[in-house]
């Protein structure tokens, strides 16, 4: 199955709209990435060169990593998980869609306050499970 028939075609492009709603929203996000656990993207919106494949894959290599780590600690399944750089940071958010496992990524600039993003990838996943 193509990563693009993941999902039904109807919750491909609602998240496809999320993803660019999240881009305008003027939070200094760059990047919104919605991929499937095996890294592969299902939805995307992006600001400048950036490639939705790359992310997906490493968003998904991230939440790998995470679900281990909080396994291995008794901590329970992983849901989300935030990369602090010099320069930014991404969120990472995991969750379960039409029975498939997901991984969301939204990469911000320095300008972007961790909280609204953090609330812009909860609202991301609130209302596309809810739809």
């Amino acid at each position: 199955m193509k990563p693009n028939e993941l999902l039904s075609s109807l919750a491909t492009h609602q998240a496809n709209r999320k993803a660019q709603d999240a881009l305008d929203a003027g939070l200094g996000v760059q990047a919104v990435v919605l991929a499937t656990v095996d890294g592969f993207a299902v939805a995307s919106a992006m600001s400048g060169a950036a490639d939705s494949a790359r992310i997906a894959a490493l968003a998904s290599s991230i939440a790998s990593i995470g679900s281990v780590a909080t396994q291995e600690a008794g901590l329970g399944r992983c849901t989300n998980l935030v990369l602090n750089t010099e320069q930014g940071f991404a969120v990472v958010r995991q969750f379960i869609l039409e029975s498939k496992e997901l991984v969301l990524i939204l990469v911000a600039d320095g300008s972007s306050l961790l909280a609204q993003v953090m609330y812009q990838a909860n609202q991301f996943e609130r209302e596309l499970v809810m739809e």
